[in-house]
């Protein structure tokens, strides 16, 4: 199941379908914004990241991460910034990982 990111222009919102998102350790985690470039996931340090980096980068608008296999489970929040159809959009910490 992808993460899909989606912006809309008018009222310059942006909206991160599901918000919380439940994974096992081992799964793949896939991020989707459709006409977006520049896709960037921050997970802070101080509630660190099920992931090998805290910082995951997508071209196209499109990311993937493998969960570690000893990531701790628990809740990841993580912020993002994406730009979409020429317009950029930044949510700073509201969208989660949940991992099992």
């Amino acid at each position: 199941m992808a993460i899909q990111i989606s912006g809309d222009p008018v009222s310059n919102n942006i909206t991160v379908a599901p918000t919380v998102a439940n994974y096992n350790r081992g799964d793949v985690v896939q991020w989707e914004a459709v006409g977006g470039t520049n896709l960037t996931l921050n997970f802070t340090k101080s509630a660190g990241t099920p992931f090998n980096s805290s910082v995951i980068n997508g071209a196209a608008g499109t990311a993937e991460s493998p969960i570690l296999a000893a990531a701790a489970p628990g809740s990841y929040h993580y912020s993002l910034t994406v730009t979409i159809n020429g317009q950029n959009y930044t949510i700073p910490g509201c969208p989660e990982i949940v991992v099992s």
